[in-house]
Parts: structure tokens; sequence; C-alpha cells
């Protein structure tokens, strides 16, 4: 049994597989485990993946068709025999010593999750380093890792001491290796019904939700690659079912914890977000054939609908971003056809 596995989902990224490979088969901590998925990439993704597995015999290569990210990383799990269990996007790669990093401190504090800082990467080259948390820390306190949960909802805010100016990836499956007893035991995986939409923050907080012992350790582990592309426009006529989707997992996972009243506040945020993305990716989209009146008045009827409309109502302003905010008022002012007005928005 090697002592890490890391898993690859792949899916048309042949530009940055390689850099991702090289930094996994790089790492110091030599005995490990690469499970390459390709997806079903109809690029030569396949051939780099099987490329690479006839030279390194760490590697293994599943083949499968394209199901989404969910699915793949879900194989990968099946094929992992590690003892801790590691995710890595294919156009992003790990710090070199990472694997080493937070195995050590997983196995020297006997914790079930080692989470390490990010680099967010952009394509001028520039790096900029994102710490999570003011300190690091071991903690079996279930208050503390309550904070934790909360600050993989909101996403974006964090209600413990966070390190300045940290705002990215609480929930990402990335920088975090969890120990594979833990996820066998607990039924643990990404859940298809969200198609591949907050699928890792939904996996996150499950696993903190059942982990005895987290530690953090202040040093940067994974490199996140900011790509500019049209995805954030992306035209998508199935939004608000997706959506719907993802808030009746959230459902699930507050009904299965003793505390679950506790993420309300967070909910309201993680729904706000989900509001916002509703708005660009389908409302205001110009892709969308429907008329105005039409949408507005299909947006003006969504915000009445549970959880919306507690969302709307209930958002605390000082932890949602200035266009959630500016949604939330023009929704309990019964307003919230200005969007269509609003640059900021567009």
């Amino acid at each position: 049994m090697s002592k890490v596995s890391v898993v690859v989902p792949i899916y048309k990224v042949e530009r940055y597989l390689g850099n991702c490979i090289e930094s996994l088969i790089g790492q110091t901590l030599k005995d490990i485990e690469i499970i390459l998925v390709d997806d079903g990439s109809p690029d030569n993704c396949p051939s780099i993946c099987d490329e690479y597995a006839a030279k390194d015999g760490r590697i293994k290569v599943i083949h499968k068709p394209n199901g989404g990210v969910s699915a793949a990383r879900n194989d990968g799990l099946k094929a992992a025999t590690g003892e801790y269990i590691i995710f890595c996007d294919s156009d992003d790669w790990m710090e070199l010593d990472a694997f080493e990093v937070l195995y050590e401190a997983a196995t020297t504090n006997d914790s079930d999750i080692a989470i390490g800082d990010v680099y967010m990467t952009y394509g001028d080259g520039g790096n900029k380093y994102v710490k999570f948390y003011k300190d690091g820390f071991t903690t079996l306190d279930r208050s503390y890792i309550t904070e934790l949960i909360k600050a993989d909802i909101y996403r974006t805010y964090c209600p413990m001491p966070p390190a300045e100016g940290a705002a990215f990836g609480y929930g990402g499956p990335w920088n975090k290796l969890v120990k594979r007893e833990l996820l066998i035991k607990n039924v643990i995986e990404f859940d298809l019904r969200v198609k591949g939409i907050f699928d890792d923050i939904l996996y996150t907080a499950h696993i903190l939700a059942d982990a005895e012992k987290v530690t953090y350790v202040q040093k940067p582990v994974y490199y996140y690659r900011i790509i500019n592309t049209s995805i954030t426009r992306t035209f998508k006529p199935n939004v608000v079912e997706i959506n719907t989707a993802i808030f009746n997992s959230w459902e699930e996972f507050f009904a299965s914890q003793p505390n679950g009243n506790e993420y309300r506040e967070a909910f309201c945020a993680c729904v706000l977000r989900r509001l916002e993305e509703s708005i660009r990716l389908y409302f205001i989209n110009d892709k969308n054939e429907k008329s105005k009146a039409e949408l507005k008045k299909e947006l003006s009827d969504l915000i009445k609908q549970e959880p919306y409309k507690s969302a709307v109502r209930r958002a605390d302003f000082s932890k949602v971003s200035k266009k959630q905010k500016m949604i939330a008022i023009l929704g309990r002012f019964g307003c919230i056809g200005l969007v269509y007005k609003i640059r900021a928005f567009r």
C-alpha cells in the first residue's frame, strides 16, 4: 500500500497535462500512487497518460467514457489503494514537496485530514500566495471544525481568523490530504447529482464533518491555474435545475448533522452565490432566446421560492460579495428586474 494516492481527472487539457504529471512524478515523497483518469478526452490526453504510465510504474491510467469530473474522481477513488488520498486538477500542479509536507503533518499528528495553502497562478506567470488561516493548527474541537465547514460553505468568507487577504478555495479538494479509511468508513464520494458544480465543496463538508482530527500546515502545496476563458459566461439553460440539486444535497447534509442549523447563515450566502451565477449564465445571458419580459417574470417568481426567498431576506451583507449584496437588496424591495439595467451584471 502506497502512502499517498493522487487522483487526477482529465479532460481536454493537453496543453497543461504534462506539467501536472511532472509535478507528481517529481514529488519528494516517492511512495505514491498516481491515478490518471482519462474522462473520454477527445484530444491527445489519453496518449499522454499512457506514455507517462509506460515510463513510471507508479502511474495507473483509467480510460472511461466522458461522464464529468465528479464521476472521474469517484472512479479514481475506487481504484486508489493509498493510505491517504488527494486530488489534483489536470490543468494545475503540485509543489514538489506537497505530499511529503502533508503526509508528515497527518501522520505526526494522527490526523484524518491535513490541509495546506495554495498559490493562485495567472497567465502572465504571476502567483498570489493564499494563506487560509492566521496560524497553523491541529484540532479535535468540534466547534472549530464546524467553523471550517462554514468557511467551506461561504466559500469567500471565513468565520474564524483567516490570513490577511484569504478569500478563495476553502472547499477545494486539491490541498487536502485525507485518510482513505475515513472515506471508506463513511462512504464519502463526489455527488453526481450536482453535475460537477459545488461537488468539491460538498465533498469537503462531508470529510470535515466525519473527521476526528484536522491539521492545517501554513505552507503552499498547490498551484491553482486561473485560465481566462469564456466559461464564466457560458449559457446554461439548466442552471436553476442544477441549483435545486445542489440545495437538496446541502439539505441532506444539514439533516445528517446534529448541529445542522448552525450552517443556515452560511447556506444563505451559498444560495446568493448560486443566484448570482444563475443571473449571469441564464437570465441576462445574450444567448438566451426568451424575451426580457419573460425572463424578468421568471426571475421574480424564482426569488419568491425557497431557499432563494430566505437567502434574500436573511443574508448578512458583511459576508457576501458586492454583487450578491446588490441582488439581495433588489430582491427585498421587489426590484430584481433592475439587474438588466445595472452594468455590473453584464
